[in-house]
């Protein structure tokens, strides 16, 4: 489990609360200022999109076309 936080006045206080037994042995990972944090409970789905289909030549066909 990752939970997030920051330094104040030499203590590390993290943002949510956290229920841990004392004396459980933790990790701490230090973020560069300015880096962009990503957090790895949050998980983005991809989107599917539908293909629109337009009346007539597509731009694909009319440029294989003027090739010839």
């Amino acid at each position: 489990m990752t939970y997030r936080g920051h330094v104040k006045n030499g203590q590390i206080t993290l943002d949510e609360s956290a229920q841990l037994p004392e004396g459980a042995k933790v990790n701490v990972e230090v973020q560069e200022p300015g880096s962009r944090i990503t957090h790895p409970r949050v998980r983005i789905k991809p989107r599917k999109f539908n293909p629109i289909h337009m009346p007539g030549p597509s731009l694909a066909d009319e440029l294989v076309q003027d090739r010839r």
